[in-house]
């Protein structure tokens, strides 16, 4: 049962991070999917190699299954923030799941565009398991244990890995392959607005897990550490790989799997050292005189 209102007993924190990123979307995350012009895109697609078909039909087929799955199970996390009365938090994870569900929606009316249904089975692997299996496992777990260390597996897994690496890594390619070329305009419209909402996301998720780094146990860094390098890493390079195209070492628009590799490489370092300094402040914090 609750026993107070946040709102009236102590207000709003309008400096706190989190309250600021719920600014922001208000502010930026206000795009309409239906109003991107895909009629371009529709005639690039018939131009297209077949071998290039192939990797969009690949691509966004697991970006659909990624959206669609977070937009699913992404309501533990706000019922874990809630329980803790992280009130300003649980505001903009309000955003989030709107967000997610604009991304669902952005990829499927670009495939009814170009006139593809999708594929579920491009889903497959190691792939199918993260999406279909560990994601909804790891969130589902927080309905019942919503501890420090079962919040920071979820967003690790979520706004770490998948965003700040699998996310950012596939942009990249999107860019690589159809920026570059001067095609499928209406799908990088839609790309660039996902990756500004994402970039809040991956924010967020920084911010959650410095925070139970610094407040809750300084160990949860390791312990995600360990999950991003030697328990999900393993993922991504599955994931990258399989976008080589006939026995190649590249996908259908010539980028190179080792480039993709490197890229979602850097990306993870990246997300590390950003929690290996909140690591670093807390125990500077602990060894201080008191």
């Amino acid at each position: 049962m609750r026993e107070k209102i946040y709102s009236l007993s102590k207000g709003l924190d309008v400096k706190s991070f989190a309250y600021q990123l719920f600014q922001k979307a208000k502010q930026f995350g206000i795009w309409n999917p239906s109003d991107i012009d895909f009629s371009q895109d529709k005639e690039d697609w018939k131009k297209l190699t077949t071998e290039q078909q192939e990797t969009i039909r690949l691509r966004v087929s697991r970006y659909l299954v990624g959206e669609e799955s977070v937009t699913m199970d992404i309501l533990p996390m706000i019922m874990a923030v809630a329980k803790k009365g992280w009130l300003e938090e649980e505001m903009y994870l309000t955003t989030f799941i709107f967000e997610e569900a604009k991304h669902v929606e952005m990829f499927r009316l670009y495939m009814n565009a170009i006139g593809e249904p999708g594929d579920l089975n491009y889903s497959n692997g190691l792939h199918r398991e993260t999406w279909f299996e560990t994601l909804p496992t790891t969130m589902n777990r927080l309905i019942d244990e919503p501890s420090p260390i079962q919040m920071a597996e979820a967003s690790a897994l979520y706004n770490i890995f998948q965003e700040g690496i699998q996310a950012e890594t596939g942009y990249w390619t999107f860019y690589e392959g159809l920026k570059k070329n001067n095609i499928m305009p209406g799908l990088i419209e839609g790309i660039r607005n996902l990756q500004h909402d994402e970039s809040r996301h991956i924010s967020f998720g920084h911010h959650i897990l410095n925070r139970l780094i610094s407040e809750e146990d300084p160990e949860i860094y390791h312990f995600v550490e360990n999950k991003v390098r030697n328990e999900w890493w393993p993922i991504a390079e599955d994931v990258w790989k399989s976008n080589a195209q006939g026995g190649s070492e590249t996908d259908g628009f010539g980028i190179k799997i080792e480039d993709m590799l490197a890229f979602a490489r850097k990306q993870l370092e990246v997300r590390l050292n950003v929690l290996k300094k909140s690591y670093d402040a807390s125990l500077l914090r602990e060894k201080a005189p008191q």
